[in-house]
């Protein structure tokens, strides 16, 4: 009789089964808040998922999105650019390969900028934020979302959290299971000692930024600053949606730990 091998360090199938488990709680409770939840395994079923939605939504001609680790990890941006060639992509955040926006396109690493002329490129990278919302589709991430079915976001800019809230005709909002919280106050427990410095980390590292006066980059958590340079400047609780907006906005929830 062969002898049964068990791995103690696998934990593949342990996951798949709490991912069953809290996804079908979480689609409950968005279900009575008119957000349907899509339950994917990976980069591929998110990609399926986002063909189907617009395959099935005729009103979508223009796609948009904000920033987000999550969307670089799942190739998204990339990727609907290529899909959708007769849609218009909008991608007001896209950067460079060297971490810049790309409105810096034609100008050199650390190339002087006239006021009135640095002024000029930041305008339009604002004004292409102001389109997106205006966008039939808005494909996004967020910082959490809790078993009683709330989306919990801070923004600094105010682009992403507004288009959850109103403007594009749908949104899709894509998120890992480590994103998973019980309620409104871990999730904000979360965003603020966690979420916010990583941001900000990751900003300087990789975006020729200089967030150095913030506390919690120095103490580890938050400190509920009001420091110039914060970007914890819009806190949206999403409950739910109205009757006229039940198809409105929709969750994907990945099988894999995906951004902060």
């Amino acid at each position: 009789m062969k002898e049964c091998q068990v791995n103690e360090c696998d934990f593949t199938q342990e996951n798949s089964l709490w991912f069953n488990i809290v996804g079908g709680v979480i689609s409950k409770n968005f279900g009575k808040r008119n957000i349907q939840v899509h339950l994917c395994e990976d980069e591929g079923s998110i990609k399926s998922l986002i063909k189907e939605f617009v395959g099935t939504h005729p009103d979508i001609k223009t796609i948009a999105f904000s920033d987000g680790v999550t969307l670089y990890q799942l190739n998204l941006f990339d990727w609907v650019r290529d899909e959708f060639r007769g849609y218009k992509v909008l991608q007001p955040l896209r950067r460079l390969k060297d971490g810049r926006y790309y409105s810096f396109k034609d100008y050199e690493m650390g190339e002087f900028l006239p006021q009135e002329e640095y002024d000029k490129v930041i305008n339009e990278w604002y004004e292409g934020c102001r389109q997106a919302l205006l966008s039939d589709l808005f494909i996004i991430s967020a910082n959490a979302i809790t078993l009683h079915g709330e989306i919990v976001s801070v923004d600094g800019l105010g682009n992403r959290v507004s288009g959850m809230i109103f403007g594009p005709r749908h949104v899709l909002v894509v998120v890992g299971r480590n994103k998973v919280v019980t309620d409104v106050d871990a999730a904000q427990n979360r965003i603020r000692n966690y979420v916010a410095p990583m941001t900000f980390i990751r900003h300087n590292t990789k975006h020729h930024t200089n967030f150095t006066d913030l506390p919690c980059l120095s103490i580890g958590k938050c400190a509920d600053c009001s420091q110039p340079q914060s970007a914890c400047r819009d806190i949206v609780i999403i409950r739910g949606q109205n009757k006229r907006h039940k198809d409105r906005i929709h969750i994907a929830l990945i099988n894999q730990n995906l951004g902060f």
